[in-house]
């Protein structure tokens, strides 16, 4: 930057009224000449001076602002990396001048990438999680893709809103976990000894497998944690030996739970009276219990086992037991993380560690996303670990569980985003407020344009022939019909700030641009309650999350239809509420908190109407 042009520092009065450029000459100036002005000058000290004189402390401070303009060029361009680098993560894309829309889809590069890298595995001493491709430039400048602790995305944040309040009175602030966390197990799984003894269960050949192929037809695609050829070995031995207390046994016993459990049925199972698979479960816990309190040797089949237990509580909406074992699972998979080296193990222990590690992650910010729960410390890790190339899987559900991953991810930088601890005072505050004001929803505007601009580049990233359509349709299969559920989930999670601020604010001065992002995020509440329906209708692991959504869908429609300048963008407010009631119920067993959920809904529609009449 050169700075030879001679600078004045103090104008005629003529010039400084006029506010134009003085050329300072005396006794008048060429403006006053021009405009045959008298020219006046105040009485102050006139000192020109030159940028390269060294002796002027103009001229210093001159070099001192040539320094900070450097900086903040160098500081736009570290910016301009950084949001490559967040951009290329959230897209899965492994090289970030990759183009989403390019002729491989990103989802196709970062199964290939992977693929590459473990056939090339020649770190020599660095652990051989971190050498994720395209996940290493910049990744410690970046925040980690986790749950933030006391967020206020969940549902029992939107309870304790003052708009809430006033509609259906006043809920503890941890009311779901309180209710789950007193909710007893059903009998059979309460063992009143440190050893108890072990039921007879009876194998049947035939039955058992038929057993294992619905778990693998049913719930393996959604987390591919077992190798098929592993696992028939182990079954084939299991079939030899009977029901034993060794680790084999135990993750036979829980595939057996699962396909029981996935079976297809007419409708919802009653978990209070009849648990499908209850008999093997019974016979695989104890010891499951045991060797993951008390084993330290590292055998990939423990936390495999815990993992599957894990799902088989998600099936049967027991939510905390599901985190509590995933928990365990995740704890004894760092313990193996901290030591596995790139020269360790072979390529085939390698994947089956990936493999477990996602679904791990998955299945935990599935519940700390509404519970408020401790962090296994697994999400810490999910910049530096690869991604499956999950062989064990065809392309349509390799393509789906990696996808899922992805907006996962997306989800969890959502939360740091919009929804961190800092505006979480207002939740443990005796009178919570709205923590969107006005200052703060012109802070993060942009930020949620562009996640959902990511969004949208994660959805075109799905190659075509497994890419849902985004609408009400039927799809293929329940693994693209949950990609569509995450999309909208998604979507409505992003808009959501604008929604509360108009709701607590009002918009007497309404923003087109709000009103817009408003109006996004009530229609992505809506296509998600219908989208949901066909999932509800049977036992999945999606199950409890999927309704603790729903009323959180369900509370920002209501506080919308109650709000004059939003009520337009929700005439079928009565359709919804009713919708989600009927989703919940066959899955609320007495006591749970999805019988609240049900309490609560209920109450608030009965409010509403009320309301309505007077």
């Amino acid at each position: 930057m050169s700075y030879s042009r001679r600078r004045v520092p103090l104008a005629c009065t003529f010039c400084r009224h006029r506010k134009r450029r003085c050329d300072a000459n005396r006794p008048s100036c060429s403006n006053c000449i021009e405009a045959e002005a008298d020219c006046h000058y105040a009485d102050l000290p006139v000192r020109r001076f030159e940028a390269d004189d060294p002796s002027t402390s103009n001229a210093e401070i001159l070099n001192k602002l040539q320094g900070i303009e450097g900086l903040l060029e160098s500081h736009a361009q570290s910016m301009e990396v950084l949001s490559t680098e967040i951009q290329s993560r959230l897209a899965l894309v492994p090289n970030p001048s990759s183009s989403p829309l390019s002729q491989t889809s990103t989802i196709d590069a970062v199964l290939t990438a992977s693929r590459a890298q473990r056939s090339n595995d020649n770190g020599p001493t660095s652990p051989w999680f971190y050498d994720a491709p395209g996940l290493q430039t910049g990744g410690a400048d970046l925040p980690v893709l986790t749950i933030p602790a006391k967020h206020i995305t969940s549902s029992n944040y939107l309870l304790c809103l003052p708009e809430m309040k006033a509609l259906i009175g006043e809920y503890p602030t941890n009311l779901f976990s309180s209710l789950e966390s007193r909710n007893p197990l059903p009998s059979k799984f309460i063992f009143d000894g440190w050893q108890p003894m072990q039921p007879i269960v009876h194998i049947d050949r035939e039955i058992t497998d038929y057993l294992v192929s619905v778990f693998f037809s049913e719930v393996h695609p959604c987390h591919p944690i077992l190798d098929h050829d592993t696992f028939s070995r182990i079954y084939a031995r299991f079939l030899e030996t009977g029901v034993d207390s060794s680790v084999q046994s135990a993750l036979c016993l829980v595939v057996l739970a699962l396909g029981s459990i996935a079976l297809p049925s007419d409708g919802p199972h009653d978990f209070e009276t009849s648990l499908p698979g209850m008999q093997y479960m019974q016979s695989a816990m104890p010891a499951l219990i045991v060797m993951s309190a008390w084993s330290l040797e590292w055998n990939i089949l423990l936390p495999q086992a815990l993992v599957l237990a894990s799902i088989y509580f998600a099936y049967i909406v027991r939510p905390l037991q599901s985190w509590r074992l995933v928990y365990s699972a995740s704890t004894i998979l760092q313990f193996k993380l901290s030591r596995l080296r790139a020269q360790e193990g072979d390529a085939s222990e390698k994947e089956g560690v990936l493999r477990l590690f996602w679904s791990c992650f998955l299945i935990e910010c599935d519940r700390l996303a509404e519970l408020e729960l401790p962090q296994s410390g697994l999400q810490q890790l999910t910049d530096e670990v690869t991604l499956p190339s999950c062989n064990n899987l065809n392309e349509t559900e390799s393509t789906c569980y990696l996808a899922e991953i992805s907006i996962r991810r997306l989800l969890n930088r959502i939360h740091n985003s919009l929804y961190p601890q800092k505006h979480a005072t207002s939740l443990n505050a005796s009178s919570p407020s709205n923590a969107f004001p006005s200052p703060a929803i012109s802070s993060i505007r942009g930020i949620c344009d562009e996640l959902h601009r990511q969004l949208n580049m994660w959805y075109e990233s799905i190659p075509e022939t497994v890419r849902p359509a985004l609408d009400f349709s039927i799809t293929a299969n329940d693994r693209q019909q949950v990609l569509r559920i995450r999309y909208y989930a998604t979507k409505h999670i992003i808009y959501r700030p604008f929604v509360l601020h108009v709701v607590a604010y009002g918009a007497t001065e309404p923003v087109d641009d709000i009103m817009e992002k408003c109006e996004i995020c009530l229609e992505a509440c809506r296509i998600y309650l219908y989208n949901t329906t066909e999932i509800m209708k049977r036992a999945s692991q999606y199950t409890w999350t999927f309704s603790l959504s729903s009323l959180g869908a369900i509370v920002v429609l209501t506080l919308a239809s109650l709000c004059p300048s939003l009520k337009r963008f929700v005439p079928d407010i009565h359709e919804l509420q009713t919708r989600v009631i009927e989703n919940v119920k066959p899955w609320a067993s007495p006591n749970s908190s999805l019988e609240a959920v049900i309490s609560i809904i209920q109450d608030i529609r009965r409010k509403q109407r009320m309301l309505a009449s007077v």
